[in-house]
């Protein structure tokens, strides 16, 4: 059977593929439709479905319920990012979702009552395995997001205990909780209390969450733990929060793995990894280099099974031992920990063979005051020559007082980088920069596309008849 479930927003358009369209059964739509004049049977409504199978169970009608599912073939078809190359269709089965569930529930400690605030789209397997299935599961309550600038108001009103969420999201709330510290001129005052409850911790005392109280009161009174995943989070963002009594995990996955593969936990919370691997799942490094840097491979009952209408590209990420291959690198430590050094294909290779990934410059490059974001790509040059280059995001918001002029702002962004440079090794400093006004390019999810706004960027510098060298420091919008 072929069904559709649709909002009323697009109750015209399904009305119109059901003229053309005569292999969908039943057209369900979400809420009641209150005009069904020359409609078929083939539309119905949720409530209407609802009130049925109510009424079946009356009569003592159970044959819906008893349904047999089968739960190793395709259930749900959902598309990767395509931060990297073109989008491809996931096929996942009923056994894939409910296996990373069950490896979630058991290092994930999620109380029934307990609220989450869902903010990403259910599009992604991020926000649909974790956000939703598991936290019904746990009997969690699911409150929604009114829109990324309300994230500390619903916080805070729908008093919150769970967050699941991309790391630009705690990056936004670490940098506005520290500049709400500063102006009030008590950043001494939080950094002393920091270490005198940091001395509790280890003899078995933790007041933290009545210290910080004020703090918590600014963003999450209620929240307890936080769960980042879909790119990289900076160390220091978790290291701070755990300072103050929010236990925030950092997690790894792809949509090919339902998501999860390792993440941080209740058990281990190592900042700059991506913990352990999940109960159930197996990871590996394929191929490591001398410093034990290779591509993660995974196997498990998490891992889809393949491509829709794709065999080639399925058979490109499976090998005959049935190891998934992510495209990401990483190692893996003495004590277990996986850390993620970039994408395959996003990896910068310097012309001395060496390797880089812009998403290392990217966490140091957005820590700068008045930088919103960053974007960084390796630059060829006429004389075969890479150098690493970056687009920032200037935050007009934190210039409170008035904004610099455009050499102010170069002036001050070069001098950052050039500390940031000290703290890298000599041949993959960042040597040019261009500024920008406006937002980068980026999946709903919020990762950067890559290939798209780099394409941008060589077109703005192809028809200045300019190069990275003599734009470095001015706004791409005037070049």
């Amino acid at each position: 059977m072929k069904a559709v479930f649709y909002s009323p927003a697009f109750h015209e358009m399904m009305i119109d593929i059901s003229k053309k369209d005569s292999e969908i059964q039943f057209f369900i739509c979400m809420e009641s439709i209150s005009d069904t004049s020359g409609l078929g049977k083939q539309f119905v409504s949720l409530p209407d479905m609802i009130k049925k199978g109510e009424q079946l169970l009356k009569n003592n009608d159970t044959s819906f319920i008893n349904a047999e599912i089968d739960r190793d073939v395709m259930s749900i078809l959902l598309f990767t990012s395509g931060t990297t190359s073109m989008a491809k269709g996931v096929m996942l089965s009923h056994t894939n979702i409910a296996t990373n569930v069950q490896s979630i529930c058991s290092c994930l400690k999620v109380n029934p009552g307990e609220v989450h605030l869902s903010l990403l789209p259910y599009h992604h397997t991020f926000e649909n395995t974790i956000g939703l299935i598991h936290m019904i599961h746990r009997g969690a309550c699911v409150a929604y997001c009114d829109g990324i600038k309300h994230v500390a108001q619903n916080l805070r009103e729908y008093h919150v205990n769970l967050l699941v969420a991309v790391p630009a999201i705690f990056d936004v709330m670490y940098r506005k909780v520290q500049d709400g510290i500063k102006k009030s001129g008590k950043e001494s005052l939080v950094n002393t209390l920091i270490k005198i409850t940091g001395l509790l911790r280890k003899i078995g005392i933790d007041v933290r969450r009545k210290v910080f109280k004020s703090i918590f009161e600014q963003f999450g009174p209620d929240l307890r733990l936080a769960v980042s995943g879909a790119a990289p989070l900076d160390p220091a963002v978790t290291v701070w929060f755990d300072k103050i009594g929010l236990r925030l995990c950092e997690g790894y996955g792809l949509t090919e793995t339902s998501p999860v593969v390792a993440a941080n936990n209740d058990f281990i919370n190592k900042p700059g990894t991506i913990g352990h691997p999940l109960g159930g799942i197996e990871v590996t490094i394929d191929s490591p280099d001398e410093n034990g840097m290779g591509e993660i491979i995974t196997r498990g009952g998490n891992v889809m099974l393949g491509y829709y209408e794709n065999r080639e590209a399925t058979n490109e990420v499976f090998n005959k031992d049935g190891w998934f291959h992510t495209g990401d690198l990483g190692m893996i430590d003495e004590e277990g920990y996986i850390k993620i050094t970039g994408r395959a294909k996003s990896m910068i290779v310097l012309s001395n063979g060496k390797k880089a990934f812009p998403e290392e410059f990217e966490v140091l490059l957005n820590n700068i005051p008045g930088v919103k974001d960053s974007f960084v790509w390796g630059n060829n040059t006429s004389d075969g020559d890479v150098e690493i280059c970056a687009e920032l995001v200037v935050n007009n918001e934190y210039y409170t007082d008035g904004m610099p002029s455009d050499e102010e702002l170069a002036k001050n962004y070069e001098a950052a980088i050039k500390e940031i440079n000290k703290t890298i090794p000599q041949y993959k400093i960042i040597r040019y920069f261009v500024l920008t006004n406006g937002e980068l390019i980026k999946t709903t999810t919020l990762k950067i596309k890559r290939p798209i706004e780099l394409e941008k960027i060589k077109n703005i510098l192809k028809n200045s008849k300019t190069d990275m060298r003599k734009a470095s420091g001015r706004f791409i919008e005037k070049i």
